[in-house]
């Protein structure tokens, strides 16, 4: 083989090594559609029930060119960030409160007075069921088809029964009587609309066990109302957010754990949740199909809050009765820190989210809003100062499965065996991990969380000095809820997003090796052949 074509073998080998390593470099993600061209950046911040839908949102959205960034540290702190102009728009499963109470029952803000230099709209976002993740093994066996009945449930929450060998939880579990191990119930620390959903279920449907517990822990108003602040009680763990309880619950080393949580959690996870004895007589699963079904009897208040009473006592044996939506809390005027600008953002992230969104719903452990709600979502985006125009409610233009005939409905099952009250229980599977938070990281890399905050263990006292919500003594709605103010301050790290640096440095250094090893016997080569003609000369 001449010396030439010696060398272009060479030069065509280390090309096709470089070509090989550039396969397995990450690429800049492909557009999704028309890229808007300098739209402005919009911040949110609020409730940790609905992060892992508005987390896949706002990834999918960031791909086509729209800003958009959420902490999820709460929806309490939601409506702080937003009243207190910190944030553009606010995630809550609760609206403002006019009397807000701490976890002692005293009146400590009104948040409606607060709100009113910024006015604003409550949006439904995505519907899902409030769940009770649990931990327990026995004898080396994960125990995956525990039943619970509501009266059982409010007395695990409030201290009175605190076993799982209780008569109380065999009866719900065709007479099976568990091993003697504590209860480990798990609360959540900070101001949290999963909490008062909670708790509006026992004020609604075990008023008197709920009653009892607020006399028995100083909360002196009959009736006792919900509450954003769960009282600590003896035996109760409190943990913050919504990844702090469920990733408690799951740590190997809390067996008999117990927390209430959006079931996207326990999901991701792959841990089981109790099912929740309705009022046909059936235990039930907060499925999508289960959770749209009791959403039926959802009626909405004059200001577009959720009234859920009807959901409690939805006849269907296939309903999940602690469902409910959570809400996007959105400015109607330009008023600091909002503009026209941050309206098309904004607007742009909503239509997106109750429809082509929805689809992701069932997936990551939530049900698709119904047309009703969707129908609500389009006036309220109408009302955001430079927001694009909803589109017509069809399947043609808004893509939620409840439009194009994939509502979870169409897919309901019968109940399934042994979930009726009198049929002893079915084993199941527990539910595979999927999308969302998981014990191991996610956005941001926190300790055994999402990123947001490392969660902590501790155990709460029986009463708090001074109130249970993180109270120093001041009187601003920061102190009042006692929020940490660097929870996932910054941006959070979306999927999908790649940085085209580093395949323009591979190729880079492929060029520079390319000319170490070429150039030198390329240079040669010449010399002598200029060499050669001039002996020839």
């Amino acid at each position: 083989m001449s010396r030439f074509k010696r060398v272009f073998a060479r030069a065509g080998a280390i090309l096709a090594v470089v070509g090989a390593i550039a396969t397995f470099l990450p690429a800049a993600p492909a557009s999704a559609g028309p890229q808007p061209a300098g739209l402005a950046t919009i911040n949110g911040a609020g409730s940790t029930w609905v992060y892992i839908a508005i987390n896949q949102w706002q990834a999918d959205v960031r791909r086509q060119g729209v800003p958009v960034n959420f902490t999820a540290n709460g929806s309490t702190a939601g409506r702080v960030f937003y009243y207190q102009n910190q944030a553009d728009f606010a995630a809550s499963e609760i609206p403002f409160q006019a009397a807000y109470r701490d976890s002692t029952g005293t009146v400590t803000t009104n948040e409606v007075a607060f709100a009113a230099h910024r006015p604003y709209a409550y949006l439904p976002d995505v519907a899902g069921g409030t769940s009770f993740m649990y931990h327990l093994d026995v004898n080396g066996q994960r125990l995956t088809n525990l039943r619970l009945s509501p009266t059982t449930l409010a007395k695990i929450f409030t201290g009175v029964i605190d076993n799982w060998n209780d008569p109380a939880i065999a009866a719900d579990n065709g007479g099976r009587q568990l091993p003697s191990l504590l209860i480990k119930p798990v609360i959540r620390s900070d101001g949290s609309g999963t909490t008062a959903q909670f708790t509006a279920y026992m004020a609604n449907q075990t008023a008197s066990i709920w009653q009892a517990f607020c006399d028995k822990v100083g909360i002196h108003l009959n009736p006792c109302p919900a509450t954003s602040l769960y009282p600590p009680f003896d035996g109760s763990i409190a943990q913050q957010l919504s990844d702090g309880v469920a990733t408690f619950v799951a740590n190997p080393a809390n067996n008999g754990a117990i927390t209430y949580v959006e079931y996207g959690y326990a999901k991701a996870k792959g841990f089981p949740v109790a099912s929740v004895l309705n009022k046909a007589g059936y235990y039930s699963q907060p499925t999508p199909s289960n959770v749209a079904i009791a959403l039926t009897k959802a009626t909405i208040n004059a200001d577009r809050t959720q009234n859920l009473v009807g959901v409690y006592n939805n006849p269907d044996p296939r309903s999940y009765p602690v469902s409910s939506y959570s809400y996007l809390i959105v400015p109607t005027t330009t008023a600091s820190p909002f503009s026209t600008a941050k309206g098309e953002t904004l607007g742009r992230f909503i239509l997106y989210a109750v429809c082509v969104g929805q689809t992701k719903a069932g997936e990551l452990g939530y049900s698709p809003l119904p047309p009703n709600l969707v129908q609500y979502a389009f006036a309220a985006e109408k009302l955001i100062p430079g927001a694009p125009a909803p589109p017509p409610l069809d399947a043609a233009h808004c893509a939620n499965p409840w439009l194009t005939g994939d509502s979870p409905l169409a897919h309901a099952p019968p109940p399934p065996a042994g979930s009726k009250a009198s049929d002893p229980p079915v084993g199941a599977p527990p539910p595979q991990p999927g999308s969302g938070p998981s014990g191991s990281g996610g956005s941001g890399g926190g300790s055994g969380g999402n990123g947001l905050n490392g969660a902590t263990n501790t155990t709460a006292p029986a009463r708090s000095s001074g109130g249970g919500n993180g109270l120093t003594g001041g009187t601003t709605p920061a102190q009042q809820i006692g929020v940490t103010r660097d929870v996932a301050s910054g941006p959070i790290d979306l999927p999908g997003k790649h940085d085209p640096l580093p395949l323009a440095l591979y190729v880079l250094a492929g060029a520079i090796v390319l000319l170490i090893v070429f150039a030198p016997p390329g240079v040669a080569l010449a010399m002598r052949s200029r060499e050669r003609r001039r002996g020839a000369g």
